[in-house]
């Protein structure tokens, strides 16, 4: 039988950027846990030494993974300096859509940014620190307290957050025997409003659906927005 083993490559022709490359391609085949360093080695043909020479342990590996994605989430992620005061909601509204869906069409980014505790690199926590800075101005100019304003944006980021990880979650496995028996026993004559909402309504039992994330966020925008106008602050702007 011929041998399907990859080809060695020749010592010295890898690099810390295809290191890297390979770990992408690796987790986005297999999955985040399957990373380890001999599977590294065997995807990218070479010894488990020239991974090591690069980067000392699986953990900085990760790191710079992370930092990558992180890099490139804070590129993806709308510049608050292009909108007006009177835009608040718009921004906050169209930034958290866009960020659940930018995390879950992609759950390698998820996993590294959402699932793993990782240190910042100076370079990233100066981007993320750089777009929650002009985040805060955007939404004090339109009246909000610093302390509001800060509370606001990470209410929302969590909000979406927990969300993205529910949803990765799901995607991980069908559902278990238990749920699919529980499912099964909603009955109009047990429980009829949980079947209205199941059968009519098409809800999803686990409340990740689109129309759950955008009801709860317009509810969390409609309460920043009446303690913005009691303040005296720049509410959505209403046409005429």
């Amino acid at each position: 039988m011929a041998s399907t083993a990859r080809t060695r490559r020749p010592r010295g022709s890898i690099d810390a950027d295809m290191i890297v490359r390979g770990a992408f391609e690796l987790a986005r085949r297999d999955g985040l846990d399957s990373l380890s360093m001999p599977n590294l080695a065997a995807h990218l043909g070479t010894g488990v030494t020239s991974i090591y020479w690069y980067f000392k342990s699986k953990d900085e590996l990760l790191q710079r993974m992370y930092a990558i994605v992180s890099a490139e989430n804070v590129r993806s992620s709308l510049d608050p300096t292009d909108y007006e005061p009177a835009q608040w909601r718009e921004f906050l509204r169209v930034q958290s859509v866009r960020s659940r869906e930018r995390f879950r069409t992609d759950d390698l980014m998820a996993d590294l940014i959402f699932t793993r505790r990782q240190a910042y690199d100076p370079e990233t926590y100066q981007q993320l620190l750089g777009h929650l800075e002009d985040t805060l101005r955007l939404l004090m100019d339109a009246g909000f307290t610093l302390q509001d304003s800060w509370h606001l944006f990470w209410d929302l980021a969590l909000y979406t957050r927990g969300f993205v990880v529910t949803e990765r979650i799901n995607r991980q496995g069908m559902p278990s025997p238990e749920g699919r028996t529980l499912l099964a026993s909603v009955t109009t004559e047990s429980m009829p409003l949980i079947a209205e909402l199941v059968d009519h309504e098409r809800v999803v039992l686990d409340g990740t659906s689109d129309a759950s994330y955008e009801f709860g966020l317009d509810l969390m925008l409609d309460a920043a927005e009446a303690r913005l106008r009691k303040q005296g602050g720049q509410g959505t702007p209403t046409s005429d």
